[in-house]
C-alpha cells in the first residue's frame, strides 16, 4: 500500500482531507458511496467485482 500512496504524493493528488472532508462524515457516508459505486457499474470493469463491504473497507483505508 505504500507504493501507491507515495505515487499519489509525488503527483500531488489531493486527499479527501485536503478537500476539507471531515473523517467522521466520510466514514458515515461510505455505505452510501459503496452502493453508488456498485450502481455506477464501474466496479464490474475489474477482474473481481468487489462487494459493498469491500468497497467500504477501501474507502475507510484511503481517507487521508
Amino acid at each position: 500500500m505504500e507504493a501507491p500512496r507515495a505515487l499519489c504524493e509525488d503527483l500531488e493528488v489531493p486527499t479527501s482531507q485536503a478537500h476539507g472532508i471531515d473523517k467522521g462524515e466520510w466514514l458515515r457516508l461510505t455505505p452510501l458511496m459503496a452502493l453508488q459505486a456498485l450502481a455506477s457499474g464501474s466496479p464490474a470493469n475489474n477482474p473481481v467485482v468487489p462487494t459493498a463491504d469491500e468497497i467500504q473497507d477501501l474507502y475507510a483505508r484511503i481517507y487521508a
